[in-house]
């Protein structure tokens, strides 16, 4: 039996590097391994119409995945699917799908079930569930999905998470032409990367992720032995020449990451990896033997520059010293830091997110990039979401299915998009505005971020629409 699978070209990630999109492809290969052909089509980087391939295949099941950015394509691609091919059961999956079940249901007609959580055991049992013509009675034995059924919206029991991970096997990337995502080391000098992810879920519970909703709150990793096979096909089949590691938090476990160096060292792989670490999880000696086994880039998530705001607004369960240090650190044992800042959190005071721009100023000598977000994006399953709906901050009339511009993102010089942000009374978007033009004007300062900010857009192949945004930005202080 054929399934078609297609991941949506996400409209608001032009300024980004396109790269495979892992969790459907260990669907895929959980699909192949239990005897189904499965089409891939990642509209990123395959230029097929998943409409025309869906009705020369005529596939019993269509899966369909994206993030909330995308949603609207994917509701688009599951409605000419369901045009072309009637009797074809479209699936939605991830997370955007898992939190917004009810409110896709019921007003997108062309999909038929939503895949919440973890999707390779969910998918195996639907597709033989397809196979047998799809009786609708027998959907009550799967577990992890929501579907409609005499007229209302069912809601499975949760599957359990997937312990061993490395039953998974590597994300089948032979479904789709890896040679053109084209992905490269920041700062290496076009080397060519490959994304990898090591581990599943997340105990912290940041108000701003829905990390450990969607992958659970108990820390899951593969074995080192898993994760180098993995990296040796990558070297030896795709000519990767470097590793980004897009775990949630790659440094959650230190017998996980001092496993993986030393799996690295013993079979003499010498490739540069980037990884993402938290500042609590990690100290001088652990950092060390991470540089001593490639890590050569570490993204940081501090958020803020206040103590409180961490504490009680982001929960983020770390301290600013603690962060500071590990700055130094990096710094002392040449990695490079790309460090995050968020502003705008639930109970944020405007003089708070200042000390932010403080924090910033005072540690940029160790920091590389700041990577620095004026308003917090409102995702579907964290709690930034229901702390907006319970103190009536959502946008009027708003649900997820409707559709949606953004257009204050203009005043924060960023191209309009489909996610609301969190505007708070003590913290609305002309404060936001004001701490996003003060960090501009601190950043134009460093010939250093000059340099590396214009060549990070030339090799996005966006100068136009970036300059663009910048002078909308500053024209719509008015509006």
């Amino acid at each position: 039996m054929d399934v078609l699978a297609v991941h949506p070209r996400d409209p608001d990630l032009r300024y980004f590097e396109k790269m495979p999109p892992l969790g459907m492809l260990w669907v895929g290969g959980e699909l192949r391994r239990a005897g189904y052909s499965v089409e891939f089509v990642d509209q990123q980087v395959d230029e097929r119409e998943p409409a025309q391939v869906a009705e020369e295949l005529r596939p019993p099941l269509a899966l369909i995945g994206g993030t909330s950015h995308s949603r609207f394509a994917s509701f688009d691609l599951a409605s000419r699917i369901k045009e072309v091919s009637p009797q074809t059961f479209v699936v939605y999956g991830g997370p955007h799908a898992t939190f917004t079940a009810d409110d896709t249901l019921q007003n997108i007609p062309a999909i038929d079930i939503i895949v919440r959580g973890e999707g390779e055991g969910t998918c195996r049992e639907l597709a033989a569930w397809a196979e047998a013509g799809g009786p609708r009675g027998d959907l009550q034995k799967v577990k992890g999905i929501s579907y409609r059924y005499d007229g209302a919206i069912l809601h499975n029991p949760p599957r359990p998470w997937i312990d061993d991970l490395d039953a998974l096997g590597a994300p089948a990337r032979e479904l789709v032409p890896m040679a053109r995502y084209e992905m490269r080391m920041e700062y290496l000098d076009d080397v060519p990367g490959v994304s990898i992810m090591t581990a599943r879920g997340c105990p912290i519970g940041c108000t701003f992720c829905s990390a450990s909703a969607m992958f659970g709150s108990s820390y899951r990793a593969r074995s080192p032995r898993a994760v180098a096979d993995e990296v040796e096909e990558l070297i030896s089949n795709y000519d990767a020449r470097g590793l980004k590691i897009f775990d949630s938090t790659f440094t959650l476990s230190r017998r996980h990451v001092e496993g993986f160096c030393a799996e690295l060292k013993h079979r003499g792989i010498d490739v540069p990896w980037e990884c993402e670490i938290r500042v609590d999880d990690v100290d001088k000696e652990l950092l060390a033997k991470m540089r001593e086994a490639g890590c050569y880039y570490v993204d940081v998530g501090v958020e803020s520059g206040s103590q409180r705001v961490l504490d009680y607004c982001v929960r983020k369960k770390i301290t600013l010293e603690a962060a500071e240090n590990v700055l130094r650190w990096a710094k002392e044992l040449g990695l490079l830091a790309k460090v995050f800042f968020t502003l705008g959190h639930p109970g944020e005071t405007y003089a708070e997110a200042r000390e932010t721009n403080r924090f910033i100023r005072r540690n940029r000598k160790y920091v590389r990039i700041a990577a620095y977000h004026a308003g917090v994006k409102v995702y579907p399953g964290t709690y930034v979401e229901k702390y907006a709906w319970e103190n009536s901050l959502m946008p009027p009339g708003f649900r997820w299915s409707a559709p949606y511009v953004n257009e204050g993102q203009r005043k924060l010089f960023r191209a309009p998009d489909n996610i609301p942000i969190l505007l708070q009374p003590a913290l609305g978007l002309e404060e936001l505005r004001k701490l996003r033009i003060g960090f501009i004007l601190m950043r134009v300062s460093s010939p250093r971020f000059v340099v590396e900010k214009v060549r990070s857009i030339l090799r996005g192949g966006a100068v136009g629409k970036y300059f663009k945004i910048v002078a909308r930005g500053f024209a719509s202080r008015g509006h």
